[in-house]
């Protein structure tokens, strides 16, 4: 077959370019130089290509692929992927033709959709990783009606701890905590319609909260003067944990001071009305006790000299001593506190907004974590709002670092690019602005998607900071697929020239048919995988999944518009500069047969057209020699190692090993997920939450009951059942410890009941007040009330029985003891009856620091409340809920993920490969990669949660790839060749998958690799995840999974066998029918045409006794990695069938050619033709 010559070729007298293939001399006859043939051997015939550059397949399902599936008689026709490849087709020449326009349309939504970026401020929610389902939920929506019912309410904790972390009980340390308690009540102000008021001023309910912290330093302090002036303690001031008395009003401290140690009264107690010496001073010798109050005296006037010259702290170590030597007093129980807390909680009010809350709970922040400097206390402040700009400054703290991805992506892509590019002859400026363009696509890409979100209303979670990464990492795969084949088709084109291949827009849909299914199925996977990440977890893990789903779809679509007409553009000049030195090339060839000189082309490149401009296909550098042979001998050798049984058995050990150790660790996973995950290391929240951890919750852990329908509490019945709800609920005890009982309870129920005995709801408050003080005055001064509280104290707190009059509920809480229950209860306006209220209880064990520990808790909790929840609409509340809950789901959650999104990978893999071999294959290899991630992960010290499980999800969608692409070339390798051994076999499937996998690979590793410099556990999760995936999916597909081709070759023959008998025999006689209608210029008349024509081969070769020769052929074929884009190779027949058929394709052509010579057959039949001919 003749090819045909450029547009511009120079006159018919010049010598005429043969057919590449056929290696003959111009038709003048004149002997062409062998140097100058040397030279130029794209137009006399060059060398015969390695192994590497033989006929293969696509890189998953293409043209080639369905080329050489074609040719064996018995396989079924991949209708789907024949229609995918004719609409790739198709859109290749409608994108060269409006490539510009493309161009800038990509550009402008892309920019319209990153202001909506830009503008959208951040949004996150606190309970957004707990799952869909989970009942912390909706107790976190009773918790959220009670107290802001009508609209945001405040609530911010200050949390003071000694700097040089010691004691808190030091006069002069309570003294500058409560001065922090004024300076919250009065200085800080919330601005409303132009009037500040303090938290004193809109405060309604827990005005008094803190009050324990006040009564306390005060009682301390008149205590410590009275010591100091000789005298014993105060009698009517009982300063005990967890409960204290002044003056007869009782207040609890265990929900303000934690991290209590106590003195140990276990054995102290000699008679209830006298107090002895702590355990440390009986055990004191009696000379140094002598000793001591000898001393007493002068270690007093010593004081007094030097107190000038002394420090506040060693003037405050001194009291401190004084209080814990003094033989006959001790004025409180506690020995040590270690953390003060601070609560400044208000009810919503008119005219709130959510604006003006944040901005006074951040003004509380500013004021005391920021500016407010003490040389005494560490202040840590806590509030929902300040949570959320934590979590927004931990997303916002990657962005900067989405530079250093983009560099590295850059870098790889210019070397990977242009040393392709220099080993295919093609290097050239545009080149190195395709390798940057394919860099710049995910962010368009990412910049539309989250507008397009942003547009629909979805929130700004700062989780979604992490997708430019992903997209960057991931996304690029597909662009460099497109880069890789865009040089192969030149390459193709300028070994065999002719008009059809010199329009830009058949290069472009040669490139988009060939990778245009590899990379859809790419897609598809990523899609799938995040949609079943969206609707098997939480909200935020949700708005991820979402977001990285379209923008996936978005890169898609970006990648098949903008970045194809970006390589029509950069084709049109390719092209042009090919036209330019293929004229320059048959320039030097008439030169140098018309002087008959062969040493022209070799020493003068100038004369040759050789200096500015080299020919299209140049002498074979040494770059390109050298790197040629070292790939073919790597991939050799590496064959011939893994198909070696004993290697083969020993790497499937391996592999065992792999799944043994992976499994073990998913055993011991732990499942958590606390704040401190969502923060930046940085955070002062990190150090809070430690502390929290530390001294509140093993010291006092409170459940939040919420009785949402309390009805009537009059009736002697429901009151008994709500109060042995309330006793259920104290009497809690079990490996995680211990209930603090009635001594931890604030249920209002036992004051009320106390007030109607006494005074019946008819007794004024002044009245009472003048009653408690004097009972008060008459208490014996001699008698201080110092011991641990007993079980006869205890029983003192038993719920009395008594009437309940719902009538009287607005007389008691305005009682000024009894103010305090205003925030627990909710009456009718109108009515006065009790609508809702809650009572609290507390807990308390060392274990409690463990979260599994806590989350038992949690369910002992829930278990006593299901048992009233009909009759009292009961619920618990803790804040750790949300994240206690993900220990149950978290489990289920994961292996519904992992299992959804295999079903999805096969089905995708069968819809474009039609092979249960593939599938079967592909899909062990996700499921076994998704356990290798889970297990190391584990041993990685990275635990179970939403963060993960979210990662491992979106990593399944590309670690499909590689497996599938191994798995299918050996299938179609084991059909083309049925004896090939399994090296024959290997050879074609690496060849075709190693190096573009291990080039994704560097890439996606190097570009998440730049989240290492995000000191954030999102980022330390995903890159992680990432990097785990795409080495597991290295190793299973290019180690593991050929090592179990090699020792179960035999079962897979002789299934295959099986299958294509079963086949054969019911598609012999219509597998032509089979073939879609035929279309002009379509891809499936030309593949009907082809089958023909293989037909006739086939039965021309039967008569004349030619299959040997022709499996020959097959065998040895030289034609090079880009064989015939659209159809088969012609091939070069022997005998006389051979040449009858020849002839009869060479009158096809030339009638073919004399319809593209007629200038009355329109542009749109030329191009129909040109499809068809070859």
């Amino acid at each position: 077959m003749t090819e045909d010559l450029p547009m511009d070729s120079p006159p018919s007298s010049l010598p005429q370019t043969p057919p590449s293939h056929t290696g003959t001399v111009p038709r003048s006859g004149s002997p062409i130089p062998s140097d100058l043939r040397h030279r130029v051997p794209a137009i006399f015939g060059g060398h015969p290509p390695s192994f590497m550059e033989k006929r293969r397949s696509s890189i998953v399902m293409g043209q080639r692929s369905v080329d050489l599936l074609m040719e064996q008689p018995g396989e079924p026709m991949p209708r789907f992927v024949i229609f995918i490849i004719r609409c790739y087709r198709r859109w290749g020449y409608f994108i060269a033709d409006h490539s510009l326009k493309a161009i800038l349309i990509c550009v402008l939504i892309s920019l319209v959709c990153l202001y909506f970026v830009l503008t959208t401020k951040q949004e996150n929610d606190i309970t957004g990783y707990s799952p869909y389902g989970a009942r912390a939920r909706t107790e976190f929506t009773r918790y959220q009606e009670f107290f802001s019912h009508d609209g945001p309410g405040i609530t911010v904790y200050i949390f003071a701890l000694a700097k040089d972390g010691g004691n808190m009980l030091r006069e002069r340390y309570l003294n500058e905590t409560v001065e922090i308690l004024n300076l919250a009540n009065e200085n800080v102000t919330l601005q409303q319609n132009g009037h500040n008021r303090s938290f004193a001023q809109f405060c309604r309910s827990f005005c008094k909260i803190n009050e324990p912290v006040r009564g306390f330093y005060n009682g301390f302090r008149l205590q410590l003067e009275s010591i100091a002036m000789g005298n014993k303690p105060n009698s009517r001031i009982n300063l005990n944990y967890p409960k204290s008395q002044i003056l007869g009003q009782t207040f609890t401290l265990q929900q303000s001071f934690f991290g209590v140690e106590r003195y140990n009264y276990t054995n102290e107690i000699e008679d209830k009305n006298n107090f002895n010496l702590t355990a440390a001073l009986l055990k004191v010798k009696a000379d140094e006790e002598e000793e001591e109050n000898k001393n007493k005296t002068n270690i007093l006037i010593k004081q007094k000299e030097s107190k000038k010259n002394r420090t506040e702290r060693d003037i405050e170590n001194d009291n401190i001593l004084n209080l814990e030597n003094n033989s006959t007093t001790k004025i409180t129980n506690i020995k040590s506190i270690k953390m003060v807390v601070l609560q400044f909680r208000a009810e919503h009010e008119n005219g709130w907004t959510s604006e003006i809350v944040k901005t006074y709970e951040m003004a509380m922040v500013n004021r005391f974590e920021k500016e407010y400097k003490s040389e005494r206390l560490k202040l840590y402040v806590l509030s929902t709002t300040y949570v959320e700009e934590e979590m927004v400054r931990a997303g916002i703290s990657m962005v900067p670092y989405l530079s250093v991805g983009f560099l590295f992506m850059v870098a790889c892509s210019v070397f990977f690019v242009l040393n392709r590019a220099i080993y295919m002859h093609q290097n050239s400026p545009p080149k190195i602005f395709l390798a940057i363009a394919i860099c710049f696509l995910p962010f368009m890409s990412c910049a539309t998607a989250l507008g397009l979100m942003f547009i629909c209303g979805l929130r700004f979670a700062s989780i979604l900071c992490v997708i430019p990464f992903l997209v960057l990492s991931i996304g690029v795969d597909s662009s460099y697929l497109m880069n890789h084949e865009w040089q192969s088709v030149i390459k193709h084109c300028r070994e065999q020239p002719n008009r059809k291949n010199l329009n830009v827009g058949y290069r472009v849909s040669q490139v988009l048919s060939e990778v245009g299914p590899a990379i859809l199925i790419s897609m598809l996977t990523n899609v799938f995988a995040d949609g079943i990440g969206a609707i098997t977890s939480s909200p935020e893990i949700t708005l991820l999944c979402v977001g990285n789903l379209i923008s996936m779809i978005i890169a898609f679509i970006y990648q098949m518009t903008c970045y194809a007409g970006l390589m029509s553009l950069v084709g049109r000049y390719e092209i042009a500069l090919e036209k330019r030195e293929r004229r320059e090339i048959q320039e030097s060839i008439r030169k140098a047969i018309s002087n008959g000189s062969s040493q022209i082309g070799i020493n003068n490149n100038c004369e040759l057209g050789y200096g500015k401009h080299q020919s299209l296909n140049r002498q074979q550098s040494k770059f390109h020699e050298h790197t040629k042979h070292y790939i073919s001998k790597t991939i050799t050798f590496y064959i011939k190692v893994i198909s070696k049984r004993v290697v083969a058995l020993f790497v499937i050990f391996i592999y065992f090993v792999y799944v043994g150790f992976s499994i073990w660790g998913i055993t011991r996973m732990n499942i958590n997920l606390t704040t401190q995950k969502l923060f930046a290391e940085d955070s002062p929240l990190l150090q809070l939450d430690k502390l929290r951890v530390k001294y509140q919750v093993p010291h006092f852990m409170m459940a939040t009951v919420f009785i949402c329908a309390p009805k009537n509490l009059s009736n002697p019945e429901r009151l008994e059942k709500m109060n042995n709800f309330v006793r259920e609920m104290e009497q809690l005890n079990g490996t995680w410890g211990r209930s603090w009982g009635t001594i931890g309870t604030q249920y209002f129920v036992r004051d009320f009941i106390t007030f109607e005995k006494n005074f019946g709801g008819e007794t004024d408050p002044d009245e009472l007040e003048a009653m408690e003080l004097e009972k008060g005055l008459n208490e014996n001064s001699d008698s201080p009330q110092i011991s641990e509280m007993t079980v006869d104290d205890e029983r003192s707190l038993e719920i009395p029985t008594g009437p309940f009059k719902e009538e009287d509920l607005a007389v008691f809480l305005r009682w000024p003891e009894y103010t305090q229950w205003s925030g627990f209860l909710k009456l009718d306006n109108k009515t006065g009856q009790l609508e809702r209220f809650f009572f609290t209880t507390g807990y308390h064990g060392d274990k409690l620091e463990v979260w599994t520990e806590r989350g038992k808790l949690l369910k002992e909790w829930r278990a006593v409340v299901d048992k009233y929840s009909q009759d009292f609409d009961a619920s618990v509340f803790h804040e750790d809920a949300v994240f206690l809950d993900l220990i149950d789901n978290m489990p289920s959650d994961t292996w519904q993920s992992v299992l959804g999104t295999l079903v999805c990978m096969a089905f995708v893999c069968f819809a474009f490969l039609s092979s249960m071999f593939t599938v079967i294959f592909a899909s062990s290899c996700v499921l076994s990669i998704c356990c290798g991630i889970l297990g190391i992960l584990s041993w990685w010290s990275i635990d179970l949660d939403p963060i993960m499980m979210a990662a491992m999800i979106i990593s399944i969608g590309f670690s499909v790839d590689i497996p599938a692409h191994v798995s299918y070339h050996y299938y179609q390798a084991s059909i083309r060749e049925l004896n090939a051994t399994p090296e024959m076999k290997l050879v074609n499937c690496l060849s075709s998958v190693a190096f573009p996998a291990l080039q994704a690979a560097l890439s996606t590793i190097f570009c998440v690799c730049s989240l290492l410099f995000v000191k954030l556990y999102m980022a330390e999760v995903f890159v992680k995840t990432m990097v785990l995936c795409v080495v597991l999916c290295n190793l299973h597909g290019l180690l593991f999974l050929p090592a179990f081709l090699i020792v179960f070759d035999p079962v897979v023959y002789s299934c295959r066998q099986r299958i294509s008998k079963s086949h054969s025999k019911v598609k012999q006689n219509n597998r032509i029918h089979n073939v879609i209608p035929e279309e002009s210029g379509s891809q499936e008349s030309s593949l009907k045409e082809n089958t023909l024509i293989n037909e006739k081969k086939r039965k021309l070769f039967n008569q004349n006794g030619l299959n040997k020769t022709i499996n020959n052929n097959d065998k040895q074929s030289t034609i090079t990695d880009r064989p015939n884009l659209e159809r088969f190779h012609s091939i070069e027949l022997e005998g006389e069938g051979g040449d009858k058929l020849k002839q009869e394709e060479n009158e096809k052509e030339e009638k073919v050619n004399n319809t593209k010579d007629n200038p009355n057959i329109n542009s749109k039949s030329n191009q129909k033709i040109d499809d068809t001919s070859h």
